[in-house]
């Protein structure tokens, strides 16, 4: 193939045909691994945001249950305060019981002293 009658041309037609091909798909794989990695990072854009959002909505249901255990240690502090009073009234009423068993006792007894008196 003689490059002065013009044989070679068609040699090096076919291999600069053949090396751009061959670049072109290069190009193309490159471009669909580029695609492929812009919906994984796409992808993960979502579920970075989704994580995101599971973690805020259970931040606030920590929220609420730890205001719940509050409230019911809260009731359950009130309930004994309760229990307290209810035990003081009975004592006190059993008191007032006493004293005036006495004071019926004690007028019983002098009743009689005054109207002999009279």
């Amino acid at each position: 193939m003689d490059a002065a009658n013009g044989s070679g041309d068609l040699g090096d037609l076919l291999e600069a045909r053949r090396r751009i091909l061959a670049a072109f798909e290069r190009i193309a794989s490159g471009a669909e691994n580029l695609s492929a990695q812009a919906l994984r990072a796409t992808e993960l854009d979502r579920l970075r945001a989704e994580l995101e959002e599971e973690r805020i909505v259970n931040a606030q249901l920590q929220e609420r249950v730890r205001a719940l255990r509050d409230r019911d240690s809260g009731r359950a502090a009130l309930e004994d305060e309760l229990a307290r009073a209810r035990a003081r009234i009975a004592e006190l009423e059993a008191a007032r019981e006493a004293d005036q068993q006495e004071i019926d006792s004690v007028l019983s007894e002098l009743i009689p002293i005054v109207e002999e008196a009279r």
